[in-house]
């Protein structure tokens, strides 16, 4: 079936819906031959227009049809940034179904727990690994799960001889186009109040849970976010955070919809450096880890750097910071201040933000958790208009957002047109709109205690509204602490300014009913092990590196530094380097790299005591997990040092 084919009466009925589907349509009839993605293979920019993905979607999705996928059920995806994610959650709304997915470094069993939360009837995989992962778990959810289709078939030959259930996303396609029967008759148009994604939440306290957004909760949304940030056809944007969270849902694939930007997928996740590079995007957006990364490869290059290199940088970087922070408190700058900036900027910034492919950058976004404000004045100093959001997927990812010319770097912004924000008596964030969700799919107890009666969704998080309507989020409902003195305390907010340091890649905070904060550290292994070559140290591991004498004066040193405008009681009094990083196979973080509090007090319960009873050092003796799924025994001494 030839591609014009694809565009009958019926469409009309799509476009008219407003829904997710409609807009594809909309613009595969309007701009066939306009540039919708691109993907880098092999080095090149590889284009595809807005005809061809609609076609190779709708032929998915007629596939699905001819074999058996109802209105309302699920298809799970499991795999990295690609435009086959598209065309599988594409085929998968054409034909009324829901499209859910997978973290891809999930380990087998977790992706079995979404594929049977989600009753999901087809998965889609992207190669050969995720594949395995399925193999592995392949007699527990056969009897759910139709087919597994692959669309990265490389050194994969013998297995769709072996496993039949086993297919290739290509061939599916064109089975869809040829046997499928008319689009125009088979695709079913969708209402704006059906679902459309069946997306997972952090997890950071239990099981993840599938929130349920119909086409209208995210159309509303992202439209809402439009009006704050606008963007056009013009734009570039790099597809870099998870397909499965909701940021990467609403900020790029229901906007790409909508607004129709391009959309660019890098090579391969190794490469994403050198393809944001490239690219040069105009539009950047990413969890605070990613800036956080960002920030310590340009601190760990001007480190290396020479003398005068250092030197030039650290005085702009000091001139650009000074304006910025008075600029923030509504002061205003002189001539000579203004000039200096300038100066700053166009001989050091730019060329330094292009270094980094942000040279475009109209306007970048972090959002997902508490960004520390020294990283959100960094940015700003190098002349990157970075503005903050709050939202959770229950809420269509975003309810705040800083505007323009109203920046604040201690909050999350003012909330977007149409949603509304209010704080209970008890601090907990209240987020109300069209874009809360519709209910956790199968869990109406969960959603009863989610939703209020009048339609607010209980955020679970802490935090107060100043007068100008600015919201400040303090931390979890739950996990904000109180010293044994009674003193109350946010560990989040000390976590994120001490992951300023491009030396701490994660701090835990420890404190309820102690008599003072204490924090084990994760060092960053590259700049640590940077930093201390120099001084002729040398080191083997992870561990062994942790454990020197020269990185703990080193973190001693950032912790000092980043608190020193804390109150006495906010500073953190002791702390350990922990010999393993915290990783998401071990449950020590979810997917999306947030803490799990809780299992983290728990798996470290012994060293966090030795901290607080005057120890010198403990014996730590864990377990953890590798990415095949084997577990083993890892132990060694850990120094506990005091931060004053």
């Amino acid at each position: 079936m030839h591609a014009p084919d694809i565009f009958e009466e019926r469409t009309q009925e799509f476009m008219a819906s407003e829904t997710l589907t409609g807009l594809l349509v909309e613009r595969a009839k309007q701009h066939p031959d306009r540039m919708a993605l691109r993907q880098k293979r092999y080095g090149i920019w590889i284009p595809t227009t807005w005809r061809e993905l609609w076609q190779k979607s709708a032929g998915f999705g007629l596939f699905l049809k001819t074999r058996g996928l109802k209105p309302g059920e699920c298809v799970t995806v499991l795999g990295d940034n690609k435009p086959e994610w598209l065309i599988a959650e594409f085929g998968t709304l054409a034909v009324g179904g829901v499209i859910s997915g997978i973290y891809p470094d999930s380990l087998p069993e977790e992706a079995k727990y979404l594929i049977e939360a989600s009753d999901a009837r087809f998965v889609v995989v992207a190669d050969q690994e995720q594949a395995d992962k399925l193999l592995k778990i392949w007699d527990e959810i056969s009897g759910q799960v139709s087919a597994v289709i692959v669309w990265d078939s490389r050194g994969m030959s013998h297995y769709y001889r072996q496993y039949p259930f086993l297919l290739r996303l290509e061939t599916c396609i064109e089975e869809g186009l040829q046997k499928g029967g008319a689009p125009d008759r088979e695709l079913v148009p969708s209402s704006p109040d059906e679902i459309a994604m069946m997306l997972t939440t952090s997890g950071t306290t239990a099981k993840p849970k599938l929130a349920l957004l119909s086409h209208h909760n995210l159309l509303f949304l992202a439209r809402s976010f439009g009006q704050v940030i606008p963007m056009d056809e013009s734009d570039d944007i790099l597809s870099l955070a998870p397909m499965a969270w909701i940021g990467e849902q609403l900020y790029n694939v229901v906007r790409f919809l909508d607004c129709g930007f391009r959309y660019n997928f890098p090579e391969e996740a190794e490469t994403v450096q050198r393809d944001l590079l490239d690219l040069q995007p105009t539009y950047f957006g990413g969890i605070p880890a990613i800036w956080e990364g960002i920030a310590s490869i340009i601190q760990a290059s001007i480190d290396n750097a020479d003398f005068l290199k250092r030197t030039v940088y650290t005085r702009a970087v000091e001139v650009c910071q000074k304006a910025v922070e008075m600029e923030l408190a509504g002061e205003h700058l002189s001539s000579w201040k203004s000039l200096l900036r300038a100066l700053a900027r166009f001989f050091i910034m730019r060329p330094l933000t292009k270094q980094v492919g942000l040279g475009r950058v109209k306007v970048a976004i972090t959002g997902g958790a508490a960004i520390s404000p020294e990283i959100f004045k960094y940015f700003k100093a190098l002349d990157i208009d970075i503005r903050q959001i709050y939202g959770q997927t229950e809420c269509s990812a975003i309810a705040t957002c800083h505007r323009e010319g109203d920046v604040r770097p201690e909050s999350a912004g003012v909330p977007l047109p149409g949603v509304t924000v209010k704080i209970t008596e008890d601090g907990e964030i209240f987020v109300g709109g069209e874009g809360v969700m519709v209910g956790y799919y199968k869990n109406p107890e969960a959603t009863a205690q989610a939703i209020t009666p009048d339609g607010y969704l209980r955020t679970g998080d802490d935090g107060f509204m100043d007068k100008a309507g600015h919201l400040f989020v303090f931390d979890r409902h739950k996990d904000v602490m109180h010293l044994a003195d009674g003193t109350r305390f946010a560990p989040q907010d000390i976590e994120t300014r001490l992951k300023f340091s491009p030396y701490i890649r994660e701090a835990v905070v420890i404190g309820e009913n102690r008599p003072h904060i204490s924090a084990l550290i994760s060092i960053d292994m590259e700049n640590v092990g940077n930093r201390v070559k120099k001084q002729g140290v040398a080191f083997t591991t992870f561990h062994d590196l942790s454990q020197k004498d020269e990185v703990y004066r080193l973190i001693q040193g950032e912790i000092v530094r980043l608190t020193a405008a804390f109150a006495d009681a906010m500073k953190v009094k002791c702390f350990a380097n922990l010999i393993k990083e915290l990783h998401p196979d071990d449950g020590e973080l979810t997917r999306t790299r947030k803490v799990r509090r809780t299992l983290v007090y728990e798996r470290y319960q012994p060293l966090i005591d030795a901290l607080y009873e005057g120890k010198g050092e403990h014996f730590l003796d864990l377990r953890i997990r590798f990415e095949d799924g084997h577990e083993a025994t890892f132990s060694g001494q850990v120094r506990i040092m005091e931060a004053g």
